[in-house]
């Protein structure tokens, strides 16, 4: 049952923006609890802890119900965390019964902004998650969103970044890319129907800046903005075809759909 995977919190968030510099560590940041002296600092090769948290969207200043996931992962290596059976627990079944369900990341002290995964009035899903965490001396600055648009055409990419408050933030208030590639539910029903988890809720992690030994942190050269679109496009297709050979009970709208997101269409 995908429920064993969270444990339910709720609790009243300040406003946050992407840069957090505060260095004196809170009850409620993102460290390792059994380790927290190991992973309260970001040092090469070694664990230090994300989480990702999901929720309903809306103003996160007021007492609301979410779910957080922790995960330690290996400081400065090009890492994701996939949630097994989000896609059917917050897309198919509701779980969080809202119009849109919404993610941010965090990381000791520092948060992201929040990213839309599912919108239910669009029926839209934003599968491509990738933060760029800044690090100095081991201390985490902030957290940004990486270039979500190079995953489809141009006119496919829409703004999907918003405030702890509720509200559209723009690149030029944010610092940081603010739109995304989507897929339509139908597209990721067939995948999922199909056994292809695809349309899960997955974050991808980079890094940037400094470890705690003053070692430069060099994994976000291998985010995806890194690379020319046309590359990123083409190899997304490509993975993708063989998995909509295996959904043609779904109708060949299905297939063109999907093409239409590169331009195919």
């Amino acid at each position: 049952m995908w429920s064993i995977f969270f444990v339910l919190l709720s609790l009243s968030l300040p406003y946050a923006a992407s840069q957090d510099t505060s260095q004196a560590l809170r009850p409620y940041d993102c460290i390792d609890p059994q380790n927290p002296s190991l992973s309260s600092r970001v040092e090469i090769g070694k664990n230090t802890t994300v989480c990702l948290y999901a929720g309903p969207s809306g103003d996160w200043n007021s007492n609301i119900q979410y779910k957080r996931f922790s995960v330690n992962l290996i400081g400065d290596q090009f890492s994701n965390y996939h949630v097994p059976g989000s896609y059917d627990a917050i897309v198919s079944k509701g779980f969080f019964n809202t119009n849109a369900t919404q993610i941010f990341a965090m990381s000791q002290a520092a948060l992201s902004f929040q990213r839309r995964y599912f919108d239910a009035t669009t029926n839209f899903i934003f599968p491509y998650l990738t933060i760029i965490v800044d690090v100095v001396d081991g201390v985490v600055r902030g957290i940004a969103w990486d270039d979500a648009c190079v995953f489809c055409e141009e006119s496919k990419c829409i703004p999907n970044t918003y405030n702890f408050d509720g509200t559209a933030a723009t690149k030029e208030t944010a610092s940081q890319p603010t739109n995304g590639c989507y897929f339509p539910k139908d597209v990721c029903d067939a995948f999922h129907a199909t056994q292809n988890y695809v349309c899960d809720l997955k974050l991808y992690v980079v890094w940037t800046g400094t470890d705690v030994n003053g070692n430069v942190l060099m994994s976000s050269d291998s985010r995806f903005s890194a690379f020319p679109p046309n590359r990123i496009q083409e190899k997304v297709l490509g993975s993708y075809n063989s998995m909509l050979s295996e959904v043609g009970g779904w109708g060949q709208g299905i297939k063109d759909k999907f093409g239409s997101l590169f331009g195919n269409n």
